[in-house]
């Protein structure tokens, strides 16, 4: 059975608290585990900085809980619960069939991101992957969530693994199909305005080449949202999440036999989905299932059981649903939207593009253009990252002409790595940030400053007395 020493040892090296920090708390409570957490629960995390408010508690219900059940069984990787590379996991989010996703912390540059872990098993998959990744790093629109970047898992050894982890804004709100369970429906004119944020965004994705895949409520977060009976809501904003399942639009589809392969939620999912066959369209279908169950509290169609034979007759034959059948308080030409998203051919939904034009004209006239010019000012997709070295940067963040550290070379950088970095803030070959950030994740190293420091007093020594 695990000791407190393998405790200690384990929150040290995943930088959950210092070593003086919990020599001090173990000689204080010797063997009395509940006191130890409650006393670094108490106090401010060792990764805090001033700037981040309120003050956080020094372990989280999700971080507790872990140590908790490790410290009673031993059973499994307690480090591999507390912290992935360079992030300190926080809070489970979810978890699906793709992965499992993570509120956490970055250490550098220091902010909060949501991680989502997912495996690539073979060196066809982790290319397509990274191919992917590089794709949605140029993504950059309001109702998207940005991609930060994308790294290999380590074992303790610094050995990379077959996962990978991929780090994403995090969002402060709740997911629409949470909100659905507290609203039973959104009204219109707010569902009209988190159509047009969305249909924005789909049009910067499937310019970029993309499909999302997996379109569904459970996957756009809402913040700012507010209803208070007899006032007319706030709506706040909406934002896409989770680019687990995407894939280029110009891949081709290969035919697996008996077996089918299918992507996305059966509730949202287009009829060609179900034929193995997405098109950039296919998520224009799922939006607009989304937004009909956004504005009648259930999905367009109902299966007892969620049998799939069901929900594939229904999505492929079954007449489209009137939204008005269930909320009389929706405008025809709201509805008349919905069923074009829903049409079973995809050649009939029109475009990203085209469709949130339509839905910007039932906004009012002030509005109207607001929105119109936020399009405009957004609508021009990022260029790609120009080299493997800066593939961790985002594109706002680069200057036309690259820093003289950036130009240094990478050996000289995996030298001081190797010396001053511990194994889980290494980067991963072939998987290397920028220079500057390596340089910066450096000087965030006591050992390093204090060599560093060395070196310009003898310098100055030299000059000095020469």
């Amino acid at each position: 059975m695990p000791t407190l020493a393998d405790l200690g040892q384990i929150l040290i090296s995943q930088r959950i608290v210092s070593a003086q920090r919990w020599q001090r708390l173990a000689q204080a409570n010797p063997g009395n585990l509940p006191a130890i957490l409650d006393a670094l629960t108490a106090e401010p995390p060792e990764w805090w900085t001033k700037e981040t408010s309120p003050q956080p508690p020094g372990l989280t219900d999700y971080q507790r809980q872990a140590i908790a059940e490790w410290y009673e069984t031993g059973r499994g990787s307690l480090a591999r619960r507390l912290a992935l590379n360079q992030f300190i996991l926080l809070e489970q989010l979810g978890q699906g069939g793709q992965g499992t996703v993570y509120k956490a912390r970055q250490l550098s540059p220091n902010r909060f991101v949501a991680v989502k872990t997912l495996r690539q098993d073979s060196e066809a998959r982790r290319v397509r992957f990274e191919q992917e990744a590089k794709a949605l790093m140029r993504i950059q629109h309001p109702a998207v969530a940005r991609f930060y970047l994308y790294e290999r898992l380590r074992e303790s050894g610094g050995k990379p693994t077959d996962e990978y982890l991929i780090a994403m804004e995090y969002v402060e709100g709740i997911d629409l199909a949470r909100l659905l369970l507290q609203e039973s429906r959104i009204p219109w004119p707010v569902v009209v305005r988190w159509a047009v944020q969305l249909l924005d965004g789909f049009a910067i994705i499937h310019r970029t080449g993309l499909i999302h895949r997996d379109v569904k409520p459970g996957n756009i977060m809402v913040s700012g949202f507010v209803s208070h009976p007899g006032e007319a809501p706030k709506p706040g904003h909406a934002k896409l999440l989770d680019f687990g399942a995407v894939q280029p639009a110009r891949e081709v589809v290969v035919k697996t036999g008996t077996k089918r392969i299918f992507m996305g939620t059966r509730e949202y999912a287009a009829p060609e989905q179900w034929r193995e066959e997405t098109v950039p369209e296919s998520d224009l279908y799922a939006l607009g299932a989304t937004l009909f169950e956004a504005l009648t509290g259930r999905p367009p169609y109902v299966v007892e059981g969620r049998e799939v034979m069901g929900f594939l007759k229904a999505h492929t034959h079954a007449p489209v649903p009137h939204v008005s059948d269930y909320n009389s308080d929706v405008p025809d030409e709201v509805e008349r939207l919905i069923r074009q998203m829903l049409c079973k051919d995809p050649a009939d939904r029109g475009s990203a593009a085209e469709l949130a034009w339509s839905f910007r004209q039932l906004l009012p006239a002030h509005e109207r253009a607001m929105v119109a010019e936020r399009a405009t000012t957004v609508a021009t997709p990022r260029p790609a990252p120009r080299s493997r070295s800066d593939r961790f940067t985002h594109p706002e963040q680069r200057s036309a002409e690259k820093p003289f550290v950036d130009r240094i070379s990478h050996p000289f950088f995996t030298i001081l790595e190797r010396l001053f970095l511990p194994a889980a803030l290494r980067p991963v070959p072939g998987h290397e940030p920028s220079a500057t950030q390596r340089l910066t994740t450096l000087f965030r190293q006591p050992p390093f400053l204090v060599v560093i420091g060395l070196l310009v007093l003898g310098v100055i020594w030299l000059i000095w007395f020469r």
